[in-house]
Protein backbone atom coordinates (compact mmCIF):
# COMPACT_ATOMS: atom_id res chain seq x y z
CA UNK A 1 0.00 0.00 0.00
CA UNK A 2 2.23 2.51 1.15
CA UNK A 3 5.23 1.62 -1.55
CA UNK A 4 8.22 3.82 -2.75
CA UNK A 5 6.95 2.83 -6.33
CA UNK A 6 3.97 5.13 -5.47
CA UNK A 7 6.13 7.93 -5.59
CA UNK A 8 6.93 10.01 -8.44
CA UNK A 9 10.99 10.70 -8.61
CA UNK A 10 10.60 14.35 -7.30
CA UNK A 11 8.90 13.15 -4.69
CA UNK A 12 11.12 9.70 -3.47
CA UNK A 13 14.16 12.19 -4.23
CA UNK A 14 12.54 14.78 -1.29
CA UNK A 15 11.63 11.76 0.69
CA UNK A 16 15.34 10.59 1.08
CA UNK A 17 15.90 14.17 1.72
CA UNK A 18 14.12 14.45 4.67
CA UNK A 19 15.11 11.07 6.12
CA UNK A 20 18.69 11.74 5.30
CA UNK A 21 18.29 15.63 7.24
CA UNK A 22 16.22 13.81 10.01
CA UNK A 23 19.45 11.82 10.59
CA UNK A 24 21.91 14.07 10.38
CA UNK A 25 20.30 16.84 12.34
CA UNK A 26 18.09 15.15 14.71
CA UNK A 27 15.11 17.31 13.07
CA UNK A 28 12.92 17.92 10.55
CA UNK A 29 14.16 20.37 7.66
CA UNK A 30 11.77 23.44 6.87
CA UNK A 31 9.86 24.64 3.56
CA UNK A 32 12.91 27.10 2.80
CA UNK A 33 15.43 24.44 3.20
CA UNK A 34 13.76 21.85 1.65
CA UNK A 35 12.99 24.65 -1.02
CA UNK A 36 16.40 25.97 -1.21
CA UNK A 37 18.12 22.00 -1.78
CA UNK A 38 15.83 21.05 -4.45
CA UNK A 39 16.17 24.88 -5.98
CA UNK A 40 11.99 25.42 -6.22
CA UNK A 41 11.73 29.70 -6.04
CA UNK A 42 8.95 28.89 -3.57
CA UNK A 43 8.27 27.08 -0.29
CA UNK A 44 4.68 26.28 -2.14
CA UNK A 45 6.50 23.45 -4.21
CA UNK A 46 8.12 22.37 -1.10
CA UNK A 47 4.69 22.59 1.11
CA UNK A 48 3.03 20.77 -1.84
CA UNK A 49 5.76 17.96 -1.90
CA UNK A 50 5.34 17.42 1.77
CA UNK A 51 1.75 17.16 0.99
CA UNK A 52 1.38 14.42 -1.55
CA UNK A 53 4.02 12.86 0.64
CA UNK A 54 1.91 13.40 3.70
CA UNK A 55 -1.63 11.91 1.54
CA UNK A 56 0.71 9.11 0.73
CA UNK A 57 1.45 7.68 3.49
CA UNK A 58 5.00 8.32 4.21
CA UNK A 59 4.68 11.39 6.59
CA UNK A 60 2.99 13.22 8.92
CA UNK A 61 2.54 16.95 9.69
CA UNK A 62 2.30 18.41 13.08
CA UNK A 63 0.01 21.76 13.04
CA UNK A 64 1.81 24.98 11.50
CA UNK A 65 5.55 24.52 13.70
CA UNK A 66 8.30 24.96 11.57
CA UNK A 67 9.71 21.59 11.50
CA UNK A 68 7.04 19.87 12.21
CA UNK A 69 7.06 17.09 9.79
CA UNK A 70 7.55 13.79 10.65
CA UNK A 71 8.64 10.64 8.92
CA UNK A 72 6.45 7.52 9.65
CA UNK A 73 9.16 5.10 9.35
CA UNK A 74 11.83 4.43 7.13
CA UNK A 75 11.40 2.65 3.84
CA UNK A 76 14.44 0.52 4.01
CA UNK A 77 13.38 -0.39 7.35
CA UNK A 78 9.72 -1.32 6.54
CA UNK A 79 9.34 -4.61 6.26
CA UNK A 80 7.36 -5.99 3.06
CA UNK A 81 4.83 -7.71 4.91
CA UNK A 82 3.17 -4.63 6.59
CA UNK A 83 0.61 -1.88 5.55
CA UNK A 84 0.41 1.75 7.50
CA UNK A 85 -3.25 3.08 8.40
CA UNK A 86 -4.20 6.04 9.40
CA UNK A 87 -5.73 6.36 12.79
CA UNK A 88 -8.72 8.20 12.57
CA UNK A 89 -9.44 9.05 16.47
CA UNK A 90 -12.02 6.30 18.84
CA UNK A 91 -15.19 5.01 18.59
CA UNK A 92 -17.58 4.13 21.34
CA UNK A 93 -18.87 0.58 21.46
CA UNK A 94 -21.89 1.03 22.88
CA UNK A 95 -23.89 4.56 22.44
CA UNK A 96 -23.15 6.19 19.71
CA UNK A 97 -21.44 10.18 20.00
CA UNK A 98 -20.29 12.60 17.88
CA UNK A 99 -16.80 12.50 16.67
CA UNK A 100 -14.74 14.67 14.59
CA UNK A 101 -11.98 12.93 12.05
CA UNK A 102 -9.06 13.50 13.17
CA UNK A 103 -5.99 12.19 11.06
CA UNK A 104 -2.57 12.83 12.53
CA UNK A 105 -1.01 9.37 13.15
CA UNK A 106 -0.20 5.62 11.68
CA UNK A 107 -0.60 2.73 12.95
CA UNK A 108 1.11 -0.72 11.22
CA UNK A 109 -0.29 -3.75 10.73
CA UNK A 110 0.74 -6.81 9.46
CA UNK A 111 -1.03 -7.37 5.81
CA UNK A 112 -2.13 -10.80 6.52
CA UNK A 113 -4.50 -9.43 9.02
CA UNK A 114 -6.65 -7.82 6.31
CA UNK A 115 -9.63 -9.40 4.42
CA UNK A 116 -9.21 -8.66 0.38
CA UNK A 117 -7.05 -6.59 -1.64
CA UNK A 118 -4.34 -3.96 0.47
CA UNK A 119 -4.91 -0.98 -1.92
CA UNK A 120 -8.44 -0.48 -0.01
CA UNK A 121 -9.04 3.13 1.70
CA UNK A 122 -8.34 1.78 5.31
CA UNK A 123 -8.25 3.50 8.23
CA UNK A 124 -7.97 2.54 12.08
CA UNK A 125 -10.30 3.79 15.11
CA UNK A 126 -9.43 2.66 19.12
CA UNK A 127 -12.59 1.17 20.98
CA UNK A 128 -13.62 3.05 23.86
CA UNK A 129 -16.14 0.97 26.04
CA UNK A 130 -17.10 -2.55 26.11
CA UNK A 131 -20.09 -3.88 23.91
CA UNK A 132 -22.57 -6.98 25.17
CA UNK A 133 -23.86 -7.42 21.67
CA UNK A 134 -20.42 -7.48 19.59
CA UNK A 135 -18.36 -9.94 22.03
CA UNK A 136 -14.49 -10.13 20.70
CA UNK A 137 -14.59 -6.40 21.14
CA UNK A 138 -12.99 -4.64 24.39
CA UNK A 139 -11.93 -1.41 25.04
CA UNK A 140 -8.91 -0.52 24.04
CA UNK A 141 -9.24 -2.34 21.55
CA UNK A 142 -8.43 -1.72 17.69
CA UNK A 143 -10.41 -1.80 14.68
CA UNK A 144 -9.16 -1.40 11.16
CA UNK A 145 -12.38 -0.37 8.86
CA UNK A 146 -12.27 -0.50 5.29
CA UNK A 147 -13.69 2.20 3.57
CA UNK A 148 -14.21 0.63 0.02
CA UNK A 149 -15.94 -2.43 1.06
CA UNK A 150 -20.00 -2.57 0.93
CA UNK A 151 -20.76 -4.18 4.15
CA UNK A 152 -22.91 -7.15 4.67
CA UNK A 153 -25.86 -7.97 7.13
CA UNK A 154 -24.51 -9.02 10.50
CA UNK A 155 -21.45 -7.74 10.04
CA UNK A 156 -19.70 -5.38 12.58
CA UNK A 157 -19.80 -1.65 10.69
CA UNK A 158 -18.75 1.87 11.88
CA UNK A 159 -22.51 3.42 11.78
CA UNK A 160 -23.13 6.92 11.43
CA UNK A 161 -26.55 7.33 13.52
CA UNK A 162 -27.65 10.39 13.66
CA UNK A 163 -24.66 12.47 13.31
CA UNK A 164 -23.21 9.96 15.71
CA UNK A 165 -20.29 7.12 15.34
CA UNK A 166 -20.62 3.92 17.09
CA UNK A 167 -19.57 -0.16 16.07
CA UNK A 168 -22.99 -1.56 15.09
CA UNK A 169 -23.62 -4.77 13.30
CA UNK A 170 -25.75 -4.27 10.49
CA UNK A 171 -29.29 -5.57 10.64
CA UNK A 172 -32.17 -5.47 8.20
CA UNK A 173 -35.91 -5.06 9.31
CA UNK A 174 -38.50 -4.94 6.57
CA UNK A 175 -36.01 -4.41 3.56
CA UNK A 176 -33.95 -1.85 5.65
CA UNK A 177 -30.72 -1.37 7.53
CA UNK A 178 -30.90 -0.92 10.84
Amino acid sequence: MYSESKLTKRQSEIFHFLCEFMENEKMSPTYREIADHFGFKSTKAAADHILALEKKGFISRHGRRSRGIERILPLAQKPSNTISVPIMGDIPAGIPEHKTQHQNRMITIDASMIKGPIHHRFFALKVKGDSTDRPGIHDGDWVIADADVVPCENEIVVALIDGENTLKTLAKKSAKFI
